[in-house]
């Protein structure tokens, strides 16, 4: 993916989270992510926060790390902070609320992407805080250890209300909308991806390279829908408009600026 470092970070549509301990290989992936939380056993930490180390020889890149103040999460950061420019940014596991998002930007390089991960039913209460802290600049919805905490089962209708929560909250605080929780390959991420995005996500968490086309389809705006935005925008209204007008045309400019953006990566 092309385009500017702060671009990549607010338009990213898949963030691949793949073990510092895997083989390299290419992936088709928006953002590729070391993960160093759930990527690594216990055993192998050291081991893999090596290995994460060389492979930003050869590029920047980004880490995910584990829960602030905790060890290894204290381990990582230490790990990022020797990379100095070679760190693209991280994505904090278990974030809290926002004194984590302030200890980890503390911690690392002046202007460190982060991408806060809502993994709780504590943290989701504090989702407009973390969203709105400075250093914050996405949110991720950690679904897995999130329903585990709060007992929540993975269809679409029970995970709504933290959807919108931290939708909401993205908007509230002016940054991009939130990232998705894992999705499935095949034909199940462009289906989990549509609606995702229909309730305001604009990226998705990814374990498999084979998400990652249809997810990239379910969240891109298609030709029909870019056309049909288009089309409103350029036709005069013909006699009275009413209250839905504006916020209609306001809709369709955010789907076409997006589209363009997308397409200039």
């Amino acid at each position: 993916m092309g385009g500017s470092a702060p671009a990549r970070v607010d338009l990213a549509r898949t963030w691949l989270l793949r073990s510092p301990l895997a083989a390299d290989g290419e992936t088709a992936a928006d953002v590729r992510v070391l993960d160093l939380e759930d990527g690594l056993p216990a055993g192998r930490k050291a081991e893999g926060r090596d290995r994460a180390r060389r492979a930003a020889e050869a590029a920047p890149v980004w880490l995910r790390i584990s829960a602030a103040g905790t060890s290894d999460g204290e381990a990582d950061l230490a790990l990022g902070r020797g990379l100095d420019d070679r760190l693209a940014g991280v994505v904090l596991a278990m974030c809290a609320g926002p004194a984590d998002v302030a200890h980890v930007a503390a911690s690392l390089p002046s202007g460190v992407p982060i991408v806060a991960m809502i993994e709780s039913a504590a943290a989701l209460l504090s989702a407009p805080a973390i969203a709105a802290h400075p250093a914050t600049r996405r949110l991720a919805f950690g679904t897995g250890d999130f329903r585990r905490d709060t007992g929540m089962a993975a269809d679409r209708l029970a995970l709504s209300w933290p959807r919108a929560q931290l939708v909401v909250a993205s908007a509230a605080a002016g940054i991009a909308g939130p990232i998705d929780g894992p999705c499935a390959p095949g034909e199940q991420a462009q289906d989990a991806a549509a609606h995702a995005a229909a309730m305001g996500f604009t990226g998705t968490l990814a374990l498999r390279d084979a998400a990652i086309p249809g997810a990239h389809a379910g969240f891109t705006p298609s030709p029909d829908e870019v056309a049909a935005a288009r089309t409103l925008l350029s036709a005069s209204p013909d006699g009275p408009v009413d209250g839905s007008y504006a916020p209609a045309r306001a809709r369709a400019r955010a789907l076409v600026a997006r589209a363009e953006a997308l397409a200039a990566l």
